[in-house]
């Protein structure tokens, strides 16, 4: 927020609360927020390439200023039965009036305020404005509508909790649903808001005092904190306030101005516990995206991780109540940011002087392709990355045609269920290398919980974006439930037509595809195959002694990774010994050769210890070399010293001596790697191949003694 917005904001903030309404018709909001639930969905008309119809919340204005600071657990409560009003004397409300009175101080005493100050703040005149409606003597005559004053008085005392309250009765109330969840949502960011805008206001009045606390020439809060003593009270109180409502103060990153702003860490921790998982996820987004919309995230966030935050805010959006708040306020959210990323205010923003993509907005858009499930922006931005690939990444054709309405028509597509999901780039999504635990229960902790969303109704739009490694972790964990079903929804459709349901529900040899013993999972992108039909992969896992990539993965038609089965023999695709194979190499070089410590090079593959092996070389470091070498009386060995002072080859770059590597196993214990000589290699004479010896261990792949003979 740059100083012309912050005094935009300033002044808004002080209209606001000068014009803060002495009173509304309460009768009149809380009837249309009741009749609300009986309403039936409008059409609404958009543009882009077709009309979607659309189920929209019609509400008046008044409601929707009101029903953010409501929620929805009173309204859900107060029908459920009510007390005759005529029970109630003249005495009863007075005796009302003055618990409410009592109520009023005691969070005025909370919030260390006097009287007029807490009046002021909206949340409380809201209170206010519904306990004068509903509880006053006048109300045995003139009141008409069907609240009882009962519930009327708690309705008012409800608006009148803090947010630290709400947090601590929702944890004691235990897991609420999505409906609660966004009720109590909605509710406590209205209460923080309000607070954000007295406290701001407070700061704005008391501008001339606070801004002597400065440190290196620019405003600090950690100055205004340490000198707070020193402050007019309102600071003071202010400042010891603030963390208690999860709030917190700062300073914008110009250095010129204080500001408010959410600090929830102790109480998301235990809010999270209880409330939806989805709904949820507004909490999280709001810290960066607070009530003011998109500047303070634009101003804080680097361009090139902004993907992240508008594939966060359409996850959300696609996966919670569209009748919410909430949901109206990220939407727009989530329209602005696309519309920042893709259509910046000035065009220089995202291309240089040659009309080419500059590197953060290329990140950016990079990462808006790979977005698991249905995903709105996927679907729009998947072409147009791709054009932009094969034009060097410069402004062309599909580009200037780009419309943000499009995106609106894929949103809504969304939302109804009609917008197919975005085939990911698994080559460029999956990790070079990757280990897994089978028996860290934190390893698993993701999975149990993939396994809750899975086990519902088998949706295989769950297991979208989910990698090949984490389809077997959810298979061994069904395994350990005894939950045979998911095992099988887990197994492609070739291993289906295999077999019959029944006989692998019942036959655990069909079952135990992950062998007894197992500790780990491996996986390793140079066993991520293309074939004609599927791109499969194999992990790993270990037997015995040896690490044995067989569990084949196939990637089918809907783009999710299902299991094959156990393939006994694998022939690797051949691995170029080529810059990135070097610098793979180079980097086990870096962390094996200062400790010599085996268990590092567990995961490598066969190619990659052969590299290793003739890069030692290169790099004359024997003793590393030496290292590598199978140390196992059944195999011939060498001591070290008579290693160490023979002659050795004469490598000066393995580029110029190999041009390609092939693995080949012969066995679970043994295999080979074939080596193609480069045509100018002076080391091993005038053949086209030479063939490496490689053993099994405990720790990976191991050359024996004189492993090329």
């Amino acid at each position: 927020m740059d100083d012309k917005q912050l005094e935009e904001r300033l002044n808004l903030l002080k209209s606001s609360y000068d014009r803060l309404p002495s009173s509304v018709d309460t009768d009149e909001i809380l009837r249309r927020i009741e009749d609300e639930n009986t309403m039936a969905p409008i059409e609404r008309k958009d543009k882009g390439f077709k009309w979607q119809k659309i189920t929209v919340w019609a509400v008046s204005i008044a409601s929707v200023f009101i029903i953010g600071i409501l929620g929805t657990t009173f309204l859900n409560d107060f029908n459920e039965g009510t007390t005759n009003d005529q029970t109630y004397s003249e005495d009863d409300i007075k005796k009302l009036e003055k618990q409410y009175e009592k109520e009023r101080l005691k969070r005025q005493q909370m919030l260390q305020l006097d009287k007029d100050q807490f009046a002021a703040i909206e949340f409380v005149q809201n209170a206010d404005t519904i306990f004068a409606a509903q509880i006053s003597p006048a109300t045995l005559e003139g009141k008409n509508d069907n609240i009882s004053i009962k519930d009327g008085y708690q309705f008012a005392i409800e608006r009148l909790k803090l947010p630290s309250e709400m947090v601590e009765e929702t944890i004691n109330k235990g897991k609420l649903d999505a409906g609660q969840s966004i009720g109590f949502i909605n509710d406590f960011i209205a209460k923080s808001e309000h607070l954000i805008n007295y406290y701001e206001y407070v700061l704005n009045e008391q501008e001339a005092v606070i801004k002597t606390a400065k440190h290196n020439g620019k405003l600090s809060e950690h100055v205004l904190i340490a000198n707070r003593y020193n402050m007019p009270e309102e600071i003071e109180n202010m400042i010891e306030v603030l963390p208690k409502q999860g709030l917190k103060l700062a300073v914008n990153a110009e250095g010129t101005a204080f500001q408010i702003v959410p600090d929830w860490a102790l109480f998301t921790r235990d809010l999270f516990s209880v409330l939806d998982e989805n709904e949820s996820r507004y909490l999280s987004l709001y810290s960066s995206i607070p009530g003011y919309g998109i500047a303070n995230l634009l101003e804080e966030q680097d361009f090139s991780v902004l993907g992240y935050y508008l594939a966060e805010i359409e996850f959300t959006l696609l996966n919670t109540m569209e009748e919410t708040v909430m949901h109206s306020r990220f939407e727009n959210y989530y329209f602005d940011l696309a519309e920042t990323i893709l259509f910046p205010s000035d065009i220089n923003e995202i291309f240089n002087e040659n009309n080419e993509i500059n590197m953060d907005t290329r990140i950016s858009w990079e990462s808006l392709v790979n977005i698991p499930g249905v995903s709105p922006i996927a679907t729009l931005m998947k072409p147009v990355v791709a054009s932009m690939n094969a034009s060097d990444w410069k402004y062309n054709e599909t580009y200037k045609l780009l419309d943000i309405e499009r995106l609106r028509d894929y949103y809504y597509m969304a939302l109804e269920g009609t917008l197919e999901i975005t085939k990911l780039d698994w080559f460029s999504i999956l990790p070079d290398g990757e280990e897994r635990s089978l028996e860290t229960p934190y390893a698993l902790y993701g999975v149990h919980e993939l396994y809750k969303e899975f086990n519902g109704n088998y949706d295989p739009l769950v297991l979208h974006g989910v990698g090949p490694i984490e389809i077997i972790l959810l298979y061994y964990y069904a395994d350990g439930e005894n939950n045979r079903e998911v095992m099988w929804e887990l197994m492609s459709s070739a291993f289906k037509k295999e077999h019959d349901k029944e006989d692998f529900l019942e036959n655990p040899t069909l079952q135990n595809i992950i062998r007894e013993g197992s500790k780990n999972l491996y996986f390793n992108k140079d066993h991520l195959i293309q074939d004609e039909k599927y791109l499969k992969t194999y992990i790993g896992q270990e037997k015995g002694k040896q690490v044995s990539y067989d569990l084949l993965l196939y990637l089918e038609s809907d783009d999710v990774w299902r299991i094959q089965g156990v393939e006994d023999y694998f022939v690797s695709n051949a691995t170029l010994v080529d810059e990135n194979f070097v610098q793979k190499v180079h980097g086990l070089y870096k962390l094996f050769a200062g400790t010599h410590d085996q268990t590092i090079l567990k995961g490598a593959t066969p190619e990659e210890i052969v590299g290793l092996y003739y890069y030692s070389n290169q790099l004359k470091d024997y003793e590393t070399q030496y290292a590598l070498y199978l140390k196992d009386e059944e195999w011939i060995q060498i001591p070290k010293d008579e290693y160490m002072s023979a002659e050795h080859q004469n490598i000066e770059d393995i580029r110029l001596e190999f041009t390609k590597m092939e693995f080949e196993a012969t066995s679970y214990e043994e295999g080979f790697v074939t080596l193609t000589l480069h045509p100018d290699s002076r080391n091993f004479g005038d053949g086209k191949v030479i063939g490496f010896q490689l053993i099994q261990t405990d720790n990976g792949w191991r050359p024996p003694f004189m492993p090329t003979q």
